[in-house]
């Protein structure tokens, strides 16, 4: 391997109040890999602490907190690096399997997304074809780490911003794919998608709120911008009539605690049905 062969590489993280998995992620990349961390929480500290302690690393800290998507592309903005590695916070990958998946980018040189095969993923619906034994040109994949080339990322206009949590990778995939720019699957590099997420327990109660929001939110969204309104409809309604009836079987089982949950699951396709933006924040 060349000596500087990451050189053009930066991985870009973001993060909400999650200082140990921070750590923990930052401590097993190689030191002489660039990257940018977006701390969403606007916490200042972070900052400090993390570039003090690593000298490979950028915290930038948001004006705002617009959602991963907008981060990364804040990200993507500041830095001139030419590949892109989107990575979850609490993802474990090795060092030479950032070198396999840099590798063959470099060799593709034309692609929307580049992404490794996730473990346990079964792969057969999202499959458009083969290219070789251990390349496939796939439809989706899970975002948890996705490589892109700079200028073509910019080609398809970056993440949608007004997508704050939830269906931000389909969307990219599918603006590649109408872009004829490929989004591949790499299977020599396997990845596992942790179950955990990245944020603190101590928010796990609203975490479950925002998520199950933003899912219908961002899922009624994404199949309105690509497919059409009626479209959006068709798949989330199943999503809004089994919402209703989780609320109403959670009030007659007298399980009020978990009415909220299912409550805004429908609240969040309520205003994305009424084209609302996405508003729904955790509180602080």
């Amino acid at each position: 391997m060349k000596k500087n062969f990451f050189k053009d590489l930066c991985i870009v993280l973001v993060s909400f109040r999650s200082r140990k998995k921070i750590d923990k992620t930052l401590s097993i990349i190689d030191k002489k890999i660039s990257i940018i961390l977006v701390e969403n929480s606007m916490d200042i500290s972070i900052k400090k602490e993390f570039e003090d302690k690593y000298k490979n690393v950028r915290v930038i800290i948001p004006k705002s907190n617009d959602g991963q998507g907008a981060a990364f592309n804040l990200a993507a903005k500041k830095t001139n690096k030419k590949y892109l590695l989107f990575m979850d916070i609490d993802i474990k990958i090795k060092k030479n399997q950032i070198l396999e998946l840099l590798k063959l980018a470099k060799k593709l040189k034309v692609f929307g997304v580049l992404t490794p095969k996730i473990n346990n993923h079964n792969y057969k619906n999202s499959t458009i074809k083969k290219i070789n034994k251990n390349l496939f040109e796939v439809s989706f994949n899970h975002g948890c780490v996705m490589l892109v080339k700079k200028n073509l990322f910019k080609k398809v206009n970056y993440f949608d911003d007004n997508i704050f949590l939830y269906f931000e990778e389909s969307d990219l995939f599918t603006k590649c794919i109408k872009a004829k720019l490929p989004v591949y699957m790499y299977n020599k590099v396997i990845i596992s998608n942790p179950i955990s997420k990245s944020i603190d327990k101590k928010y796990h109660d609203e975490y479950i709120i925002v998520r199950n929001w933003h899912y219908c939110w961002s899922k009624f969204y994404y199949y309105k911008k690509h497919y059409g309104y009626f479209a959006g409809i068709f798949k989330t309604m199943p999503n809004f009539l089994r919402a209703i009836k989780n609320v109403i079987v959670s009030i007659l089982k007298f399980e009020f605690s978990k009415t909220k949950y299912f409550y805004a699951e429908i609240s969040g396709l309520f205003f994305s049905y009424l084209n609302f933006q996405s508003f729904y924040r955790i509180k602080e």
